[in-house]
Parts: structure tokens; C-alpha cells; sequence
């Protein structure tokens, strides 16, 4: 028996047709394949996202320079009338918050009682301090007879120096907000002008204050709460009305921090200053001018 054949049409132009028909399809196939390629090699055209967010990101660092090289405002801490009952509380806030502070003291204060004597030492001690002459007798609170006397004025503060041994020469009137510091020259109450100018005319810088944070005498009691004292000293600043636009001076007294709510307080200020990156806790012999100052 023969073989089957092999099926063959015998016809070459029909194989001729296939082999181009295969070949055809081959290079679909390729050009299809390289298309594929380039496509998936090819970058999305941007849609504006990607550019808006590289401009956002970008103006958040710009913004966070600035606010990197922006001067830091100055705010100084400034504590009357000690050594008294209040004084070792507010000591001990601003040694624990390890901050700049400035005492204005009273001379016969430091010398009444003993505990008062102990309490002077204490705040001498203390580096992260300074004392500054707040008189020696506090005008006895008649005020209006102590500044009808400029000489008797001077020998009071000397007096105190004297007894304190300050290593400065920044004073602050009893019961007077005035200011001679270089440009500043201000007097609230005019009638205690002449006793002032002879003061700060025998070598002292004299300081008063920006905001004061004042307190009820009997119950002790602050005037206004921490929110609104924080928010007196961010609005003064950022409207320049301080005596020296880009510092602010606060005054508090010791007195007012013998119960354990108020020395609360006094801790929570001073945290949100010194947490306040914008702020910066300086002496009160950093204030601008008070350099200039020298020793007597």
C-alpha cells in the first residue's frame, strides 16, 4: 500500500500569499509591541497638580525662613517691691523655668525681718537674675511729698544701693511709671518730674514698664486672667506700643504670688513666653540704652 501524501495545494502563488500574509502579521505584531513600549516609557503630560503642589511646598519653606530670620521680640520680666512674702515663690518659678528675671527690690525691705535678710541673699545667688533699685523706703507710699524733694529722692536710692550693693544702675520709681533711657523720656505724673530728672541725672537709667499686671491688694487676686495678660503683651507688640517697638516690659509684684493658684499663674505665663519662638526672655540691663549706663 502507498503512503498518504502530504497535503500540498501544489499551487505556489498560493503559498507565495500565505508567507505574506504571516510575514504581515509578524510586523503587526512589532510595531504593535514597540508602541506598547514608548507608550508605557513616555511621561504623563502634567495636569497642573504636580506644579501647584512644588509651588505650595516651595512657599511653605519660604515662609518658613522668614519666620526663622524674623528679630525675635524682647520681653523683660520684671518683679516689685521684694524681698516679701511672695518673693521666694516667684524665685522659684523663674529658676525652674530656667528664664532671665529682673528684682526690683526695696532697701528697708531687705533688712526688716529676718526671713526678709534670708530672701535677699537667695535672690543673689540666683545667676539667672538681677537686682535693680526700686528705692530704699518706697516713698513710705506719700508719694507726693517724697518727689517734692530731688535731693532727698537721690539719697533714698543711694541708700539702698548703698545696702544692696546692686551691680547695675537701672532704677524704678515708687509708685511712677517713668522712663529715662536713652530716648525715653516719660513722665505719667508731671508733678514728680523735677525729683526724676535729677535722679537719672545722678547716673541711673530709670525704668518703668509696658503692662503691668496688676492685682487686688486684699485677696491678692490677679486683674486680669492669663489669657488676657497673653493677650494684652502679643497685641502691644504687634502694634509697636511699647516704649521700644520690639520690647515689652512686665511688670508683676512679688505679693501677689503667695498662694499657690496665683504662683500657678505667674507659671503658666511665663511657659507660653518662653515656649513662644517669636519671644525672647531677656534682664532688664539688656534693654536697649541701659548698656550705656556705667557703674557708679
Amino acid at each position: 500500500m502507498n503512503p498518504c501524501p502530504v497535503a500540498d495545494d501544489g499551487d505556489p502563488a498560493k503559498r507565495l500569499t500565505k508567507t505574506i500574509l504571516f510575514l504581515s502579521f509578524l510586523a503587526l505584531l512589532f510595531v504593535f509591541a514597540a508602541c506598547s513600549d514608548k507608550t508605557a516609557q513616555t511621561p504623563v503630560p502634567s495636569t497642573g497638580l504636580d506644579s501647584g503642589y512644588l509651588k505650595e511646598k516651595e512657599k511653605k519653606r519660604a515662609d518658613s525662613l522668614s519666620a526663622l530670620s524674623r528679630k525675635k521680640k524682647k520681653i523683660y520680666l520684671t518683679f516689685d517691691d521684694g524681698p516679701n512674702k511672695g518673693t521666694r515663690n516667684v524665685l522659684e518659678v523663674i529658676k525652674a523655668e530656667q528664664v532671665a528675671a529682673s528684682f526690683f527690690v526695696v532697701g528697708q525691705h531687705s533688712s526688716d525681718t529676718r526671713q526678709q535678710k534670708e530672701t535677699l541673699e537667695l535672690l543673689k545667688a540666683e545667676t539667672s537674675i538681677e537686682l535693680c533699685n526700686h528705692s530704699y523706703s518706697h516713698a513710705r507710699n506719700r508719694y507726693t511729698s517724697f518727689y517734692e524733694n530731688p535731693a532727698g529722692v537721690i539719697n533714698d536710692f543711694n541708700q539702698a544701693k548703698a545696702l544692696i550693693g546692686f551691680n547695675n544702675n537701672i532704677a524704678r520709681m515708687p509708685g511712677r511709671n517713668a522712663w529715662r533711657i536713652d530716648s525715653i523720656d516719660h513722665t505719667d505724673i508731671m508733678e514728680s518730674k523735677a525729683a526724676i530728672d535729677s535722679l537719672h541725672a545722678s547716673g541711673y537709667a530709670i525704668m518703668g514698664w509696658d503692662i503691668e499686671w496688676t492685682f487686688d491688694h486684699k485677696t491678692l487676686a490677679p486683674d486680669a486672667d492669663t489669657a488676657l495678660l497673653l493677650r494684652r503683651i502679643y497685641n502691644m507688640l504687634e502694634a509697636n506700643k511699647t516704649k521700644t517697638p520690639g520690647h515689652l516690659v512686665l511688670l508683676a509684684h512679688d505679693q501677689a504670688y503667695q498662694q499657690v493658684e496665683y504662683v500657678e499663674n505667674l507659671r503658666y505665663v511665663i511657659k507660653q513666653l518662653k515656649n513662644n519662638p517669636e519671644y525672647e526672655l531677656l534682664l532688664a540691663s539688656k534693654y536697649p540704652g541701659c548698656i550705656k549706663i556705667k557703674n557708679n
